[in-house]
Protein backbone atom coordinates (compact mmCIF):
# COMPACT_ATOMS: atom_id res chain seq x y z
CA UNK A 1 0.00 0.00 0.00
CA UNK A 2 3.10 2.02 0.44
CA UNK A 3 3.45 2.53 -3.55
CA UNK A 4 -0.44 4.05 -4.16
CA UNK A 5 1.26 7.66 -2.38
CA UNK A 6 4.24 7.44 -4.73
CA UNK A 7 2.05 6.69 -7.97
CA UNK A 8 -0.09 9.02 -7.34
CA UNK A 9 2.81 11.35 -7.30
CA UNK A 10 4.18 9.95 -10.50
CA UNK A 11 0.66 10.18 -12.21
CA UNK A 12 -0.10 13.85 -11.62
CA UNK A 13 3.46 15.17 -12.35
CA UNK A 14 3.03 13.24 -15.90
CA UNK A 15 -0.11 14.97 -16.11
CA UNK A 16 0.81 18.02 -15.43
CA UNK A 17 3.77 18.26 -17.48
CA UNK A 18 1.83 17.42 -20.12
CA UNK A 19 -0.75 19.95 -19.44
CA UNK A 20 2.59 22.34 -19.60
CA UNK A 21 3.48 21.40 -22.92
CA UNK A 22 0.12 21.14 -24.56
CA UNK A 23 -0.21 24.84 -23.06
CA UNK A 24 3.12 25.53 -24.47
CA UNK A 25 2.43 24.04 -27.94
CA UNK A 26 -0.75 26.04 -28.44
CA UNK A 27 1.47 29.69 -28.09
CA UNK A 28 3.61 28.22 -30.22
CA UNK A 29 0.77 27.54 -32.91
CA UNK A 30 -0.49 31.47 -32.15
CA UNK A 31 2.62 32.60 -32.94
CA UNK A 32 2.82 30.87 -35.63
CA UNK A 33 -0.12 31.65 -37.26
CA UNK A 34 0.23 35.04 -37.11
CA UNK A 35 1.39 36.62 -40.11
CA UNK A 36 5.40 37.85 -39.91
CA UNK A 37 5.94 40.90 -41.77
CA UNK A 38 9.98 40.68 -41.62
CA UNK A 39 12.83 40.61 -39.13
CA UNK A 40 13.04 43.55 -36.81
CA UNK A 41 11.40 47.11 -37.34
CA UNK A 42 10.44 48.67 -40.32
CA UNK A 43 12.64 50.99 -42.61
CA UNK A 44 11.36 53.73 -44.58
CA UNK A 45 13.66 52.69 -47.92
CA UNK A 46 12.46 56.13 -49.82
CA UNK A 47 13.64 58.26 -47.26
CA UNK A 48 16.80 56.56 -45.61
CA UNK A 49 18.74 55.57 -49.22
CA UNK A 50 17.88 59.54 -50.86
CA UNK A 51 19.60 62.13 -48.71
CA UNK A 52 17.00 64.97 -48.35
CA UNK A 53 19.77 67.09 -46.86
CA UNK A 54 23.29 68.24 -48.44
CA UNK A 55 24.59 69.06 -44.33
CA UNK A 56 25.66 65.71 -44.48
CA UNK A 57 30.03 65.50 -43.70
CA UNK A 58 31.90 63.70 -46.37
CA UNK A 59 34.91 61.81 -44.46
CA UNK A 60 37.84 60.93 -47.08
CA UNK A 61 39.74 57.71 -46.78
CA UNK A 62 43.32 58.87 -46.25
CA UNK A 63 45.76 55.59 -46.82
CA UNK A 64 48.41 55.17 -43.24
CA UNK A 65 51.70 54.99 -44.73
CA UNK A 66 53.76 51.52 -43.70
CA UNK A 67 56.96 52.16 -42.16
CA UNK A 68 59.75 50.22 -43.55
CA UNK A 69 61.11 48.66 -40.00
CA UNK A 70 59.65 45.50 -38.91
CA UNK A 71 57.02 45.49 -36.32
CA UNK A 72 58.56 43.26 -33.96
CA UNK A 73 62.45 43.46 -32.83
CA UNK A 74 64.65 40.66 -34.58
CA UNK A 75 65.21 37.11 -33.25
CA UNK A 76 68.28 37.58 -30.97
CA UNK A 77 69.45 33.55 -30.60
CA UNK A 78 70.12 33.97 -34.02
CA UNK A 79 73.19 36.08 -33.99
CA UNK A 80 76.53 35.67 -34.93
Amino acid sequence: MSNRKATFAKRQRETDNKDQQRAKEARRAERRSQPKVGKGPEIAWDLAVTPTESTDVVVEHVPVPKDDAPSQPADSSKRT
